[in-house]
């Protein structure tokens, strides 16, 4: 009779386990990749689950991270954030987005391991201003000197302040058969790079702007202004 109890608890132990694996799984969640002061293109986008290629991409955009007006006014912030969909994809623990750079005219890899508890974050639920919200955006930035932040944004982004779950400064591609054959400068963007150096060249030599790790504390800064609107949880 106890083994009997015993594979029943067991039994309801497996089914609860695989209920909350299966509820992770279908947590609505969406991808957004964009820049600060630079103008990208995303090349590649890879999502992984235990291992496993769960959803990826060729296909990307140029984020519109830089204007006149901006370089100018040293206004530092993440702008862009345009993905494909993702519905009924699993919450990835794993993800690489591939970026190529004009400002630094590098491709770079942002290749990070994401928190266990990614799920749970994009379930909780927040009201605000009458409105229901999730930080379920996961958002991957690239600034110049291959600086990058991978956020966790409002669904609606009406949730602030902005969590900021990784940093680092993203590897340097250099083993790309394409770029072997095809450099970036001189041949896959050369239009692209023109145009670029047209519009904002004069503008970067009169404005710097911060490279590498120098963003960080600009990213914090601008983090710590954000209006505080997680106040009021709903369970």
């Amino acid at each position: 009779m106890c083994g009997y109890f015993l594979l029943v608890a067991g039994m309801l132990l497996s089914l609860t386990a695989c209920s909350n694996m299966n509820a992770w799984a279908h947590v609505k969640w969406d991808y957004g990749i964009g820049s600060n002061i630079d103008k990208i293109n995303t090349t590649k986008t890879e999502f992984y689950y235990k291992g496993e290629l769960i959803w990826g991409s060729r296909i990307g955009g140029n984020g519109p991270g830089v204007s006149v007006d901006r370089i100018k006014e040293r206004r530092y912030y993440w702008a862009g954030g345009g993905g494909l969909p993702v519905k009924g994809v699993t919450v990835p623990d794993h993800a690489e987005v591939e970026i190529v750079s004009l400002y630094d005219r590098k491709r770079y890899l942002i290749s990070i391991d994401l928190p266990n508890d990614l799920a749970q974050q994009m379930q909780r639920r927040y009201q605000v201003d009458g409105y229901i919200d999730r930080r379920s955006w996961l958002y991957f930035g690239l600034a110049p000197g291959g600086y990058y932040e991978v956020l966790l944004k409002g669904d609606k982004l009406l949730v602030k302040p902005d969590v900021l779950l990784k940093r680092g400064i993203a590897k340097e591609v250099t083993d790309n058969w394409y770029d072997k054959k095809f450099p970036i400068e001189v041949s896959q963007y050369t239009v692209t790079l023109k145009n670029f150096d047209e519009k904002y060249g004069e503008l970067y030599k009169k404005h710097p702007i911060p490279t590498g790790m120098e963003w960080a504390p600009i990213m914090d800064a601008y983090r710590a202004k954000q209006p505080k609107t997680d106040q009021h949880p709903i369970k």
